[in-house]
């Protein structure tokens, strides 16, 4: 069995945003976006055994401290900021193919100024250049036009739709970006 080194991202700077390792003492910032009631409906949680909040807890835990070698988490700043405002990942990172799933979010109070898509395009750039990954696959609920739109504006394409494993009715787009 092959085991991975967890990798904490090199802090990127954009126009308006940066990206950097999150810190211990933005847990309780990381936890209340992730809680937040316009954020809770598009990010996919696998509770299992145990209260949501406990699992909250334990992704924030993991997010925070780069437990999971197969992913790289970033939090989203404005430029020259302090306040986490978002986070942007990938996930389910397989090296060797060379692919990964694009995740991203971003407290409401930021939402509609172009800062998901200035963070998420930094990340691919940075997941192009410095960890080879030939493959990135984001997806969305099929209502969240506002993170369709960060997709396409980021090269990515609309894969294909599939129906929600809920049984909601709802599908979830996947979109695909490949790197030559």
């Amino acid at each position: 069995m092959i085991t991975y080194e967890t990798i904490s991202l090199i802090a990127q700077q954009g126009t308006a945003v940066e990206l950097r390792p999150m810190q211990p003492a933005e847990a309780g910032r990381l936890l209340a976006l992730l809680s937040h009631p316009e954020v809770q409906p598009h990010i996919v949680l696998r509770c299992g055994a145990g209260s949501q909040k406990a699992v909250l807890d334990k992704l924030v835990h993991r997010m925070i401290y780069a437990y999971d070698p197969c992913a790289l988490h970033a939090g989203i700043y404005p430029r020259g900021g302090e306040e986490l405002i978002g986070t942007v990942s990938l996930q389910n990172w397989n090296r060797h193919e060379g692919k990964a799933v694009l995740g991203y979010m971003l407290h409401p109070d930021w939402w509609g100024a172009g800062l998901a898509t200035e963070a998420v395009g930094l990340l691919l750039n940075y997941a192009r250049q410095e960890l080879g990954l030939a493959k990135v696959e984001g997806r969305c609920r099929g209502d969240n036009l506002r993170s369709e739109r960060v997709m396409l504006k980021n090269g990515l394409a609309l894969e294909r739709i599939l129906p929600m494993a809920d049984g909601s009715g709802d599908v979830m787009k996947v979109f695909t970006l490949l790197h030559n």
